[in-house]
C-alpha cells in the first residue's frame, strides 16, 4: 500500500473507530433502565424500547421527522433542479457565481442564526405580516397557530437546504457534454426542452447525492424546530431528535439513548442503499 494512501486510511480508521464505539455504547446504555429515578443501571431488555415507542410523544416526534424529510427532499429536488437549470443557461460565469452564492448563503450561516433570522420574519408586528398588513394582504399566524407551525418550519427548513441540492444539480449539468447541448440548440430546442430532455436525464447522480443529504439534513435537524418552538416541549414542532434531546434534558438517559438508536437505524435503513448505488456507479465507471 501507497505511503500516501495508507496516511489517508489511519485518520479515517480512527475516526470510525471512535464513532462506531459511541454506537454501540449508546446501543447498551439504551437495554438498561439508567434514569434520574433509577441512579443505579440495571439490563432491562427491550422494556425501555417498549415503553418509548408507546408514548405519544415518540410517534408524534417520528412523524414530524418523517414528513419534514419527504418534503424537503421533494420540493428541495425540484427546486435544485430549477435553480441549477436557471443558473446553468445563464451567459455570464460572473453572474452565476453571484446567484449561486445568494442562494448556497444560508448554508454557510448556523442553522441557529437562520432560525433566529426567520424568528424576526415571523413576527406579527414587524416582520413579514408587517408588509402584508401595509400592502392590503391579511396577515398569517405562522408561529401563532397550531396549524401552521410545522408548515412555517417546512418554509424555513426548503429555504435553508435548497441551496445544496442546486449545487449538486448544476455541477451535474456542468459536466454534461457541451457539444450535445449545441446541438439542441442548433436545432432550435428552448432552454426548457433542454432542460427537461437532457438535462435532467443526465443528472441522476446529482439526484441521489442530493436527496441522501437532504433527508440527512432534515432527518437530524435540530436547531431549528428547538429555536421556532423556544424549547423542547412544543409538540407541534418536536422533531425526533428534538424529542431524544428533551428525554436527555429530563435525565431519562436509557430512553434518549433508545431513540436515538431508532434514529440511527432509520437513517441507516435508507442512506446505505443510496451509498452502494453511488459506489456502484462510481466502480463501474
Amino acid at each position: 500500500m501507497k505511503k500516501g494512501t495508507i496516511i489517508l486510511v489511519i485518520p479515517t480508521a480512527i475516526f470510525s473507530a471512535i464513532l462506531l464505539y459511541l454506537v454501540i455504547w449508546n446501543a447498551v446504555i439504551s437495554f438498561t433502565n439508567w434514569s434520574l429515578l433509577n441512579p443505579k443501571i440495571s439490563f432491562v431488555g427491550l422494556q425501555t424500547y417498549f415503553s418509548v415507542i408507546r408514548t405519544f410523544q415518540f410517534s408524534n416526534s417520528i412523524l414530524h421527522s418523517l414528513e419534514l424529510s419527504a418534503s424537503l427532499v421533494a420540493i428541495g429536488n425540484i427546486l435544485g433542479i430549477l435553480f441549477a437549470g436557471l443558473l446553468y443557461f445563464l451567459s455570464s460565469n460572473k453572474a452565476r457565481s453571484v446567484f449561486l452564492s445568494i442562494i448556497i448563503y444560508p448554508l454557510a450561516i448556523s442553522m441557529a442564526v437562520n432560525a433566529l433570522i426567520w424568528l424576526w420574519l415571523f413576527n406579527i408586528n414587524i416582520g413579514i405580516d408587517w408588509l402584508l398588513v401595509r400592502i392590503g394582504l391579511p396577515q398569517f399566524p405562522w408561529l401563532s397557530s397550531t396549524s401552521t407551525m410545522f408548515p412555517s418550519l417546512i418554509l424555513v427548513s426548503i429555504w435553508a437546504y435548497t441551496g445544496i441540492a442546486a449545487l449538486f444539480y448544476l455541477a451535474g449539468f456542468m459536466n454534461i457534454d457541451k457539444s450535445v447541448i449545441e446541438a439542441a440548440r442548433l436545432d432550435g430546442a428552448s432552454a426548457f426542452k433542454i432542460l427537461y430532455k437532457l438535462l435532467i436525464p443526465n443528472s441522476f447522480n446529482s439526484f441521489i447525492i442530493a436527496t441522501a443529504l437532504l433527508f440527512l439534513f432534515s432527518f437530524r435537524i435540530f436547531s431549528l424546530p428547538y429555536i421556532l418552538s423556544g424549547g423542547p416541549t412544543n409538540i407541534f414542532l418536536q422533531t425526533a431528535v428534538v424529542y431524544m434531546y428533551y428525554l436527555f434534558t429530563v435525565e431519562f438517559f436509557s430512553q434518549a439513548t433508545a431513540v436515538a438508536t431508532i434514529i440511527t437505524v432509520i437513517a441507516s435503513v435508507i442512506i446505505i442503499p443510496y451509498a452502494l448505488i453511488i459506489i456502484r456507479r462510481w466502480i463501474r465507471k
